[in-house]
């Protein structure tokens, strides 16, 4: 299975090819637009949002369909919960972390309210705008100790083997820097998703600078044991 997060950085409908190219099983899109003739059903897609121009996309390109969780709570509005039932049946919550519920500290809110569910098989993904070298008040370690509790563990430092804070690999470039690079966006799973982890990869920029200043984060997961 794999699973590609990006923010797009808006008009996705002119940037979907890039990702149907890698054959991704299930995409988190970031700065999506709604209702852009994605060739998505009800139940291989889902948007969330308050602006039309620039929500949240969840898709999915294979034998995965998607269903708004039972758990979902509309006044939530940076992380949002979708059952992905077929080939496997777990918890996706999307995120965007966005500074009117001041970031990382509304995503670590947000999650709480969903608690219940980091129980169960989960991935979580998105773009979290938070990275441990922002640490004021503990705000980043304090949604890391949530995680922690729950046996989730970010794919890219568990595959890397890198420190939260000195991450080799950027996945934001600010203002379309090369120069000026960050790692803010994530994929955390539960230790069933952890253990068969096969790959993290993250592009090169330079393929990506014409279509937004983020690139994608993809995670590859074997298939499951029967």
């Amino acid at each position: 299975m794999k699973l590609i997060s990006w923010n797009c950085q808006m008009a996705f409908r002119k940037k979907k090819y890039l990702l149907s190219s890698m054959n991704p099983d299930l995409a988190v899109i970031c700065e999506c637009e709604k209702n852009i003739q994605l060739d998505f059903n009800d139940k291989k897609g889902a948007w969330f949002g308050d602006n039309p121009n620039k929500g949240v996309g969840i898709f999915s390109y294979g034998d995965f369909n998607l269903d708004i969780h039972p758990a979902y709570d509309d006044s939530v509005r940076d992380v949002f919960p979708i059952s992905v039932t077929g080939r496997e049946n777990f918890t996706l919550l999307a995120c965007w972390s966005k500074k009117e519920y001041d970031y990382i500290i509304g995503i670590t809110e947000s999650l709480k309210k969903y608690e219940r569910l980091l129980t169960g098989e989960i991935i979580i993904a998105g773009d979290f705008n938070a990275n441990m070298i922002w640490n004021e008040k503990d705000k980043f370690s304090i949604f890391l100790k949530l995680l922690e509790k729950y046996s989730i563990q970010s794919c890219y430092h568990n595959f890397s083997k890198e420190d939260y804070g000195n991450e080799n690999s950027n996945t934001l470039y600010f203002r379309h820097d090369s120069d000026n690079g960050y790692h803010i966006d994530y994929c955390f799973t539960s230790s069933e998703f952890i253990e068969r982890l096969s790959d993290v990869h993250i592009p090169e920029y330079e393929g990506w600078k014409d279509y937004s200043d983020h690139v994608p984060l993809i995670t590859t997961y074997t298939p499951r044991s029967m």
